[in-house]
């Protein structure tokens, strides 16, 4: 099968949460595929087995579009989160509250005891939704390299459009990085048996790689970031196309592989108040892709509103991030750490809503 599951707990999985209509039509949303044309009609096991022995023919590749399929389908079905898990296309999950890690915290961002980490001090979540909007994010969620060193964290906005940190990309705004070899990589991520997929790299377009900059502020620079308040073109930010537009292609090799997609910059501003959850999906430190989520992470925006600081954990390379509510409503782009890294205070971003504002006439924002 794949490293970390068995055919027969793949099989278990299948037969306990489809019966052989639903079996049928799994096969046809997910894989595109006429299921009667490589199942005989017959128990659902026997079809589950037959199923799954025509996905080991067709390679890895199916086998894990098969098993994103059957997530989506039946996420609260406990021996199919434990396959997808096992197969590594769930995020890790780095759990904390008030900037403080959460001891004995679920792994992975699949499992069921989220609802009950999540759920009495917050508005109850569909979890069906939740986990299928996190795996989403997942695929659009890069790491920013340069001459093959990691130097931040980016996320799609658009078919081939990126956004990420100025700061993340200066030496190649400066003019001392080419963009033929600067890359975002998808994918790269930890799998069950610890190994690491490296993903897929996608260069930056030859000459119209520049779509849209703004520095960070002089205060910033200077590691004194309350000196002053930025001004409201000082947004730390640079939106870059890719040579292809990586997001209106599928994930996967099979036809019925999702589309990648992009995350929408949302026209309407999402409630920012203090105490509420905020989640960042992130490259720390150039490792695989990891999710840090705070249930009490925000702590308030600065007089402008061009700041937001939150509790939720970070590291060097975390620089470029998209910053979540609990909905997974996008709400800022981090940007740095607390200069008092010795006993730090707060993370730092760029609300969406002012990225929005000056992006507004200048780029054509399309929704997914």
């Amino acid at each position: 099968m794949m490293p970390g599951v068995e055919f027969r707990e793949f099989q278990r999985a299948l037969v306990d949460a489809f019966d052989a209509f639903d079996l049928t039509a799994l096969a046809r949303f997910h894989l595109n595929l006429n299921l009667r044309e490589i199942v005989a009609a017959g128990p659902t096991n026997q079809m589950a087995f037959e199923l799954l022995e025509w996905a080991e023919r067709q390679g890895s590749p199916i086998v894990v579009d098969l098993a994103r399929g059957v997530y989506l389908e039946r996420p609260r079905n406990r021996k199919v989160r434990q396959i997808y898990e096992k197969l590594g296309l769930s995020p890790q999950l780095a759990y904390q509250r008030a900037g403080v890690a959460v001891a004995d915290s679920p792994e992975w961002t699949t499992s069921s005891s989220l609802e009950a980490l999540v759920s009495p001090r917050l508005h109850f979540i569909d979890m069906g939704i939740w986990h299928e909007n996190m795996a989403r994010i997942e695929r659009q969620v890069c790491r920013i390299e340069l001459d093959g060193e990691p130097t931040g964290t980016g996320f799609l906005v658009g078919p081939e459009l990126v956004l990420t940190n100025y700061h993340v990309l200066e030496p190649l705004i400066e003019g001392n990085a080419s963009p033929s070899r600067t890359v975002c990589r998808f994918d790269y991520k930890v799998l069950s048996d610890g190994s690491v997929l490296e993903g897929v790299a996608i260069r930056l377009h030859d000459s119209a790689w520049r779509v849209d900059l703004s520095r960070y502020s002089r205060a910033e620079a200077n590691g004194d970031p309350d000196r002053e308040l930025p001004a409201a073109d000082e947004l730390d930010y640079a939106l870059i196309r890719l040579a292809a537009p990586v997001g209106a292609a599928p994930v996967g090799k099979s036809s019925g592989s999702p589309r990648r997609g992009w995350i929408t910059i949302p026209e309407a501003s999402a409630t920012i108040e203090p105490g509420q959850p905020l989640a960042i999906v992130q490259h720390p430190n150039g490792a695989p892709i990891k999710l840090a989520l705070d249930t009490n992470g925000v702590i308030g925006l600065n007089a402008n509103g061009t700041r937001l600081r939150y509790a939720t954990n970070t590291d060097r390379g975390s620089s470029g991030s998209p910053c979540f509510n609990i909905d997974w409503r996008l709400m800022a782009l981090h940007h740095m750490g607390d200069p008092a890294w010795k006993s730090p205070k707060f993370n730092q971003g760029i609300p969406i809503a002012a990225i929005r504002q000056r992006l507004v006439g200048n780029v054509e924002l399309r929704s997914r």
